[in-house]
Parts: C-alpha cells; structure tokens; sequence
C-alpha cells in the first residue's frame, strides 16, 4: 500500500502534534507529570535530571522536537507499513477530534 509522501508528512505532523499533547497537557498523563515536578521541587540542583524532565514534560516546544524524530523515522522507514499508517492515522484523527471538540460551543 502506497502512501503519497504530502500525505505521509501530515499524518505524522498530525501524530506528533497529538503525542505532544498527551505528554504535556493531558489528564491520563497528569499523575506521572505532578510526581515528576515534586521531585523537581526537591531536588536542590538548579540543573538535575528531574528538573530537566519537568521542563520536558510541561513545554510543548521542547517534547515535539524529541517526539518527532523517532516518530518521523518510524514514518520514514516504514512507509508502507499498516500497523505504522494506522498509528499515524489513529493519532492525527484523536489531535484533529480533541481540537475539534475542544472549538465547539457548549450548549
């Protein structure tokens, strides 16, 4: 199954986007975020490991940029691959669902 390449490049743009929000912003991931922030806050290095996972978890900008490689490369290196394509797929439809719903007015 062939894939054009424009179409390939949105649905990956489409996973990142939604992998993006489900690290920093998501309520399934709140938990692992909170536990990781307060051993941030405890630690007394300015520059620790668990102060750079906080950063990483809560900045959208800094998790895309480390999302997108291995997501970009999977794509890359299997293009024509279902279970990749229907990731991609299932990723970029929950992001467009969530912003869609997220515009909607409420009644």
């Amino acid at each position: 199954m062939s894939v054009p390449a424009w179409l390939l490049v949105v649905l990956t743009i489409g996973a990142i986007a939604r992998l993006t929000r489900l690290v920093t912003g998501d309520t399934i991931t709140h938990p692992i975020r909170d536990r990781i922030h307060e051993r941030s806050f405890r630690e007394t290095r300015s520059q620790g490991l668990w102060h750079w996972l906080d950063d990483l978890l809560t900045c959208p900008w800094c998790t895309s940029i480390w999302l997108s490689v291995p997501v970009a490369l999977v794509a890359v290196w299997y293009p024509t691959n279902r279970l990749v394509l229907a990731g991609l797929v299932a990723l970029t439809a929950s992001w467009v669902a969530g912003n869609t719903q997220m515009r909607e007015p409420e009644d």
